[in-house]
């Protein structure tokens, strides 16, 4: 009885060991995006790049199937009350589901705590036969609404999730608080 269990919850420990690793051993590196008034962190053997849709992308060095990638979008925000940020928010979940072919959502959340505004939702989708799955965090924060991405194949998304959310803790929304 006491092996059966044991055997039960090993996998449990392992992950959750193995995802604590994973955030101790990733040394992280810092990008100032002044005209969107943020500062980001991703991890420093990651690639990074820029784009028109995207102004900053960071990835792993994996082949296609298997590569971990955090994007962010930054725009400018029009309106600033509680129901132009949800109705932009519905826009957002509606724009992501059309966005990539056999999306399904898990959750679409807000917190309701802030007082800004920060949505999120998490989904999978099919590329080339592999399952991803994507976290989204939409915040707004001053004259700007900033837009997160993390994705991963799904069956390696639990052991990046502590990454992910330690990422996501670090940015810094103003130049200001970020020291510089």
């Amino acid at each position: 009885m006491l092996q059966r269990t044991l055997l039960a919850i090993l996998p449990i420990i392992i992950s959750a060991c193995s995802s604590a690793s994973l955030v101790e051993s990733t040394t992280l590196a810092r990008k100032d995006l002044p005209e969107y008034s943020v500062v980001l962190y991703y991890p420093r053997d990651w690639s990074v790049s820029r784009g028109d849709f995207f102004h900053f992308t960071a990835e792993t060095n994996l082949d296609d199937d298997q590569k971990v990638v955090f994007h962010y979008r930054g725009l400018e925000k029009v309106k600033k009350d509680r129901d132009s940020k949800r109705q932009y928010a519905r826009g957002w979940y509606a724009a992501i589901q059309l966005s990539y072919r056999n999306w399904t959502y898990i959750s679409q959340t807000s917190d309701d705590d802030d007082s800004e505004g920060t949505f999120r939702f998490e989904g999978t989708y099919l590329k080339e036969g592999v399952l991803l799955r994507k976290l989204g965090v939409l915040r707004f924060r001053g004259n700007h609404v900033h837009a997160f991405y993390y994705t991963a194949p799904d069956q390696e998304f639990e052991a990046y999730r502590p990454l992910f959310e330690k990422l996501d803790s670090m940015h810094r929304y103003s130049m200001d608080e970020a020291g510089t």
